[in-house]
């Protein structure tokens, strides 16, 4: 394969290409390449870079890059997967002359580490822990059926581990899905350990944790018979394979938002009303096949934990009848709906809360995807998707909202999707929907 070299030099240029271009030819007759050209940017420059990017995408991308390792490519995590994204995008590959840790993105995460955490420090940790780990003793919260003794070791707790048993043998003997097996807790009156109900969730993780067969598996490191194990490592593998054969396959979800997450809540139950889209196929009478996305809201507690009962919306229906009660509301408070042409005030501080909340939670899905990446789990593309969703997150933080209840409501329908939540996070404390009434209650 062709191979380009890539190196960005913040001292002088002439030696920094002269060690880089005996790396990068060690490289390529070790792994039978045809080395080419070379790229040197300075320090604060990218315009070789993007001579690069145009080289690549003029020869369609059938080539290697290498750099000497993830820094050439950026200064942060970040920008270090926006550049490997680019070059992915040519058809390109990339690798790093670092030999003992060629993948950029593994190498990226070496050097660079994650944005506000000390590698260093992160390292002592990881080492202190797995000197712990190695003797036994326990690590942080144990699971769920243990508890930390006296001399810091990992003692099981009978009954905790009884409804452990219980879960595997409900999911591997008796074939229930992780929904009713959080219904069964939840009917026989077990609790949590914080004296919660069971749900959906919490099933799935015990039933994909290691842990349970007596073995640690963190910091990149399995020890086997650290502690006492409450399952077997047959009934443990059972239920992987069970997992396996029931988890769709090379299907990456993207879906539409809902209006009213984390607004609406159960008249029932009180618990949060929580979206959910269902894909329907099906067969007409001619003998062609139809297919319908349908959205609605749905009780969670139903949803997750087999509780409540079957307290459903449609997802349409539910908007335009909590957007019609938030305008009466709003009218009884004396704030009548002009025309659409009056000016739209920038968003008070609640909804911009909300805002750097979606940043934060756009900024920790990428971190895990990158690391997923690293793993060997996902590919560049699907990272950039990640990358992508934290863009859109930060360009509508950017953007200018719309606060002024009469002028929202004028132009409700036309408006993008970000600045309606933003409009709601702002000014409805609380959505009450019950099987024929919805409640809106403002902040």
């Amino acid at each position: 394969m062709r191979a380009l070299g890539y190196l960005r030099a913040d001292g002088p240029q002439a030696e920094a290409f002269r060690a880089f271009e005996k790396a990068f030819a060690d490289y390529c007759r070790f792994g039978r390449h045809d080395p080419s050209e070379i790229y040197l940017d300075g320090s604060e420059q990218r315009t070789e870079y993007q001579r690069l990017l145009s080289t690549l995408r003029a020869s369609g991308g059938r080539a290697l890059v290498v750099v000497p390792d993830a820094t050439h490519l950026g200064g942060d995590l970040e920008s270090v997967v926006r550049a490997l994204v680019d070059l992915n995008a040519t058809g390109a590959k990339t690798a790093c002359a670092d030999r003992q840790h060629p993948d950029p993105v593994q190498n990226a995460l070496r050097t660079l580490g994650v944005r506000g955490v000390s590698r260093e420090r992160s390292e002592k940790v990881r080492e202190s822990m797995r000197a712990r780990a190695l003797r036994g003793l326990g690590l942080g919260r144990p699971l769920y059926g243990y508890r930390i003794g006296e001399d810091g070791s990992m003692e099981e707790v009978k009954a905790e581990a009884g409804v452990v048993e219980l879960v595997y043998r409900l999911y591997t003997q008796d074939k229930m899905g992780f929904r009713l097996i959080a219904q069964d807790l939840n009917e026989r009156g077990i609790k949590t350990r914080r004296g919660g109900n069971w749900n959906v969730v919490s099933i799935r993780d015990m039933l994909r944790n290691p842990g349970y067969m007596g073995t640690y598996s963190r910091f990149g490191m399995l020890v086997p018979k650290g502690y006492p194990p409450i399952v077997p490592i047959r009934v443990f593998r059972a239920a992987q394979d069970i997992m396996g054969s029931r988890r769709p396959v090379g299907r990456i979800a993207n879906p539409e938002p809902f209006l009213l997450s984390g607004m609406a809540y159960c008249g029932e139950c009180g618990n949060k009303m929580m979206g959910v889209t269902r894909r329907q196929v099906w067969k007409r009478k001619d003998g062609r096949r139809s297919s319908g996305v349908y959205r609605y809201y749905q009780c969670q507690s139903r949803q997750n934990q087999s509780r409540c009962d079957y307290h459903t919306w449609r997802a349409p229906r539910l908007e335009a009848a909590a957007v019609s009660q938030l305008k009466l509301a709003l009218e009884v408070k004396g704030e009548k709906v002009p025309p659409e042409s009056a000016q739209a005030p920038t968003v008070p501080s609640p909804a911009k809360a909300a805002k750097q909340r979606r940043i934060h939670n756009a900024e920790r899905r990428f971190v895990e995807a990158v690391k997923r990446a690293a793993a060997g789990e996902v590919a560049l593309p699907v990272v950039g998707e990640y990358l992508g969703a934290l863009d859109a997150a930060r360009a509508a933080a950017g953007a200018a909202g719309v606060a002024d209840p009469p002028v929202a409501l004028a132009g409700w329908d036309g408006l993008p999707l970000d600045q309606r939540r933003d409009f709601l996070t702002e000014h409805v404390a609380r959505i009450t929907v019950k099987d024929e009434t919805v409640e809106v209650k403002l902040r």
